[in-house]
């Protein structure tokens, strides 16, 4: 409940202090374990996204945003799960495989932090190792916003599902897990422009 309740709340603030306009929300499938991979510009980022999906996304987020019992309670509720950034943290790896397994929604950003217009940061593998070990398609989205600025409009482009091809061979070579991350973010950059 407080979950929507947050949701429906973002919702109504993006909408009077920006604007917000969306497209494509039909391409996110209505069951299934999908990942929601987006650029990531601002905090606002997270809600923007969720503003926009109508299943419940379960996102990533650091480990500092749990250091205290009200951030821990407020990340908690909105469905967030700490990751530490600064390590292979296996309970997160765990986490979003069995979120996707249960047939749930993952946000996940592949560069890992935020990255402004113009910085070049490159992603990581996850979106695709969880692509592969969760069985779930990746939709792609691009965000272009200037939170800066009231009243421009915030403008969401959510992609078709890319699906990953398994080889069935067990393992998968980080060559292929680069190359599905790559396809990943080529499409987020071309929807962030549209």
């Amino acid at each position: 409940m407080f979950y929507w309740i947050t949701k429906y709340a973002a919702f109504v603030y993006i909408k009077m202090v920006y604007g917000l306009k969306v497209t494509g929300s039909e391409n996110v499938p209505k069951e299934g374990g999908v990942i929601i991979c987006s650029n990531h510009m601002s905090n606002f980022d997270p809600l923007v996204v969720v503003c926009c999906v109508k299943r419940m996304i379960c996102y990533f987020a650091k480990k500092e945003l749990f250091d205290t019992k009200w951030k821990n309670f407020w990340m908690r509720h909105l469905k967030a799960f700490p990751a530490d950034r600064s390590i292979t943290d296996m309970t997160a790896l765990k986490t979003g495989i069995k979120i996707l397994k249960d047939g749930g929604a993952l946000g996940i950003f592949a560069q890992g932090t935020r990255v402004k217009k113009g910085e070049k940061v490159d992603a990581k593998n996850g979106v695709a190792l969880f692509a592969v070990k969760g069985n779930a398609c990746i939709v792609p989205v691009g965000i272009n916003a200037d939170y800066s600025k009231k009243r421009t409009p915030v403008r969401v482009n959510i992609g078709k599902p890319i699906y990953v091809e398994k080889n069935g061979k067990g393992a998968v070579k980080s060559e292929e897990l680069t190359k599905i991350t790559e396809n990943v973010m080529k499409e987020i950059e071309i929807l962030m422009e549209k």
